[in-house]
């Protein structure tokens, strides 16, 4: 089987071939009844996106790019239902994608074999999204079938997760080490070497190495729920040349999180068409599977590290267009590299707007404009096969939040950042802000040595200095045009907020979040940026939308004006409260025993072991009058006087109602 146009050579340099896939060993699947020709060691999403598939389907009018963070998921009968990105595509397979069709007969069949012969292959799974919240995977509610007791599970199979997983094995004790992907290291190589740290591989290896028997990794391992310190994964294993999937609930004495950062999508309208894919997602799907729709491609970026995957792109064969930095003259040993070359650089542009050149057909054309201070004329625009859209940073904390941690804004790094501690849970790598390859290893081993009440080694996070490395700058965001032609989404997941949507609304996003959708950590930051949401707010709603394992039903209740008299005492729930703790919430004071006073956000519960934020039965949101202490909190009904605990930096801090405040019913 010849390769397909969305694939690079297998002797790609830099690794760009797929070091996961061997093409010597070609097989076939079909999806929706469509034929999916692929390798083994394909996933069945990067055997789609190779085989030139690469629309998900529409949000209204508008084509939204499958990719690793949007993909449907697929059937393979007997009621198993899997990721597209961590199932491996295996030969004879039969899948069917799961939700609404735009046009069910013409998705499969005769009739979409008979379409595809006359109008040529489809580049879409053809399905309509917005109709309806996007359901949680069916694993999330499903029961373990097996269950493991460690010392430590190590989430995230990263730089930092792997440092974690060998100071474990090197103190004597058991571990389980989880990992999304197919393959261990993370994002490391996408970086690069700096310095004097050893190149992405041999540092992988040299870890990988020092795992051990008493290290158990968990590959395709996507971890979804952590209730104090037991964890709950989903895995998808190959059973007789078929796919499987198993739930399991790990015990552990102690959990390292080590989840990483994921890259934020840059705002502008188009942001979502197909075509357009991140830095760090173009990186791992071309390392991986040599996956690289079509041969022309555009850069555009707010840091340095998409210079050197457009440098490899070229040597590979790609045609790289150009490459668009967000900051005004940057210097980097990168940008160098890609003058040397004779790239076309351009610096303090940022995407405009994209649309697709046709409809259903590849191919986008991209315009920039200037970034300083505001955006206020775009060029002509340019057309391409494939933007490389990168955005800044933002620490993965979701099961930070779903174990019960808090979180803040940092204005500084314009991230969500993990606020406090958590009992017997820890963060590591990037997950904890860290930037550097160095410092994420050594706080993975502090990690677990802090766990284990030892001594820890000091950890530095070195940054190049700005006078050979220009610092990052904000994910590009695009000023607000009402007449703008495509979406603006905030992010690239499921929950398809756009910038229309949060302005039109009065409350801002957090008038969004009273629907009973999740929002992604992107939602958030992007909110903050473009002025939807208070900073002060971002961690309460992150904690709200964001670390949930299930999903919150919305009970129609909303908030109220306060009572005339009753005036300023008694501060009205924030919007994004709306609907969150039944029809009939009530208002109340709320003391702690240890006379502390609560920052917002902190979740209330029945027990002092419970952290699960589904399980809460109220929230504080303000502060009392003085002088007296803890918090204004919105309950779910509750008696007074009983004792209650308020999950305050990762402590459960027991606490009683004080007295019931009015609201406007």
């Amino acid at each position: 089987m010849s390769d397909t146009p969305n694939r690079l050579p297998a002797d790609a340099p830099h690794g760009l071939g797929g070091a996961a896939i061997d093409r010597s060993r070609p097989l076939r699947f079909r999806l929706n009844g469509r034929v999916i020709d692929g390798f083994a060691g394909d996933t069945v999403l990067s055997a789609t996106l190779a085989a030139g598939i690469g629309i998900a389907g529409r949000h209204g009018d508008e084509a939204l790019a499958l990719d690793e963070g949007f993909a449907p998921l697929v059937s393979a009968g007997r009621d198993l239902v899997l990721p597209m990105d961590r199932t491996p595509a295996l030969d004879g397979l039969e899948l069917t994608t799961i939700g609404t069709r735009r046009d069910p007969i013409a998705s499969g069949g005769l009739l979409g074999a008979l379409r595809n012969r006359l109008l040529g292959p489809a580049r879409t799974l053809n399905h309509r999204f917005g109709d309806v919240s996007a359901p949680l995977p069916p694993w999330h509610h499903a029961a373990p079938s097996e269950t493991l007791s460690v010392d430590f599970v190590i989430i995230g199979g990263g730089v930092a997760g792997l440092s974690a997983a060998a100071a474990a094995a090197a103190a004597g004790k058991s571990a389980v080490l989880v990992e999304r992907s197919e393959a261990l290291g993370g994002a490391v190589g996408y970086f690069g070497a700096v310095d004097n740290e050893a190149p992405p591989e041999a540092t992988i290896a040299a870890l990988s190495g020092r795992l051990g028997p008493a290290v158990t990794v968990l590959t395709r391992a996507e971890a979804f729920a952590i209730a104090g310190t037991t964890v709950r994964v989903h895995q998808v294993r190959i059973e007789g040349n078929r796919p499987a999937a198993r739930v399991l609930a790990i015990e552990a004495r102690h959990v390292v999180l080590a989840t990483g950062a994921v890259e934020r999508l840059p705002v502008f309208p188009g942001n979502r068409t197909p075509g357009i894919v991140g830095g760090l997602a173009a990186y791992q799907r071309a390392t991986r599977h040599g996956v690289w729709p079509g041969r022309r491609a555009l850069f555009t970026t707010p840091h340095s590290f998409a210079y050197r995957l457009a440098l490899h792109a070229a040597d590979a064969g790609v045609a790289v267009q150009r490459i668009v930095d967000a900051r005004l003259a940057p210097q980097s040993r990168f940008v160098d590299f890609a003058k040397a070359t004779g790239i076309t650089l351009a610096s303090a542009l940022a995407p405009s707007h994209a649309e697709p050149l046709a409809r259903n057909q590849p191919g986008l054309r991209v315009g920039f404009a200037v970034n300083i201070d505001a955006i206020s004329q775009d060029s002509t625009a340019i057309e391409t096969d494939q933007l490389v859209a990168s955005g800044g940073w933002q620490p993965d904390i979701r099961l930070w939040l779903r174990s019960g941690g808090q979180a803040k804004w940092n204005q500084a790094e314009g991230w969500l950042a993990p606020e406090g501690t958590l009992p017997a849970v820890s963060l590591a790598g990037a997950a904890a802000g860290l930037r550097s390859t160095t410092a994420a290893i050594a706080s993975g081993k502090a990690a677990v040595l802090a766990a284990l009440g030892k001594s820890t080694p000091p950890v530095v996070d070195h940054v190049v200095d700005a006078a050979f490395e220009t610092p990052d700058a904000r994910t590009s965001i695009a000023p607000f045009r009402p007449h703008a032609r495509g979406n603006t989404y905030l992010d690239r997941g499921s929950s398809l907020v756009t910038r229309r949507a949060a302005a039109a609304s009065r409350h801002g996003v957090s008038g969004i979040a009273t629907r009973a959708i999740q929002l992604g950590l992107g939602d958030i930051a992007a909110a903050v940026d473009i002025g939807a949401l208070a900073p002060r707010d971002a961690g309460p709603v992150a904690a709200e939308r964001c670390g949930l394992a299930g999903e919150i039903t919305d009970s129609g209740w909303r908030v109220p004006a306060p009572d005339p008299g009753v005036g300023d005492d008694v501060p009205a729930p924030p919007p994004y409260l709306t609907g969150r703790f039944g029809d009939r919430p009530q208002v109340w004071t709320l003391a702690a025993a240890d006379a502390r006073t609560f920052e917002p956000g902190c979740l209330v519960f029945e027990n002092s072991h419970a952290s699960d934020p589904l399980k809460a039965i109220g929230v504080t949101y303000a502060a009392p009058k003085a002088p007296a202490n803890g918090a204004i909190a919105l309950m779910a009904s509750a008696p007074e006087g009983v004792q209650l605990f308020v999950r305050d930096a990762g402590t459960a801090v027991a606490a009683r109602l004080v007295e019931r405040l009015r609201l406007k019913s």
